[in-house]
């Protein structure tokens, strides 16, 4: 830990003082990176059996206005394979702009580690920089085997020119799509169960690309 000034002796009324002086954003930052985990291991095992879930990542922000509307766009070009009478989708945004507390931009990187391993997310709508990621942890399905657009990399689609996400105020020139590939660990059951998610996942897809 970096020292600053002249530390006083462990946890007397001085170091305390001293201490919140000098890394209380340190402390806070930290705190809110647990809680955010905490969080959002929570809503993994606890989320509502969505038809269908996307994951924005991306470094602009995104209101809460335009997620609901792109989650309503969802809902009306989805099926419903839940069974419940209604289609339901539900989009993870992640802010991964780096102008934030550095301990929050840490807190959003391991978020990112529990969406693509652990949650039940068949659409990404990511930057550049997390199709690359993406692509070469082998999270998602080659391309070719849903779309016949050209590909940026073999597993994602660009929506520079998505007039769709355009017109709800999301910035498309650095976004590109991706579909989630069935993880072989999940186990048969898990397969059989996610397969209507993805192949819903596949139709927004389609949609966005105009392909359909």
């Amino acid at each position: 830990m970096e020292v600053y000034g002249v530390k006083p002796k462990p946890f007397t009324k001085e170091w305390r003082q001293y201490f919140w002086e000098y890394y209380k954003l340190h402390t806070i930052g930290a705190v809110f990176a647990v809680i955010l985990l905490i969080f959002t291991v929570s809503e993994c095992k606890n989320q509502k059996n969505y038809d269908l879930q996307i994951d924005l990542i991306t470094e602009n922000t995104v209101s809460e206005e335009v997620l609901d509307t792109l989650s309503d766009i969802v809902c009306e070009n989805i099926d419903d394979v839940t069974g419940n009478g209604k289609s339901e989708a539900y989009i993870s945004f992640l802010d991964m702009s780096e102008n934030s507390n550095p301990q929050i931009t840490e807190a959003m990187y391991n978020k990112l580690l529990i969406e693509t391993g652990y949650t039940e997310a068949f659409v990404f709508i990511v930057s550049q920089k997390f199709a690359d990621y993406l692509s070469d942890e082998g999270v998602l399905k080659p391309a070719s085997d849903w779309t016949e657009m050209e590909t940026y990399d073999g597993y994602c689609v660009s929506l520079k020119y998505c007039e769709i996400l355009q017109n709800i105020g999301i910035d498309t020139s650095d976004l590109y799509l991706g579909i989630t590939e069935l993880r072989e660990r999940d186990g048969k059951s898990a397969c059989e169960k996610n397969l209507p998610k993805q192949e819903n996942g596949i139709k927004f897809a389609k949609f966005l690309l105009n392909e359909r």
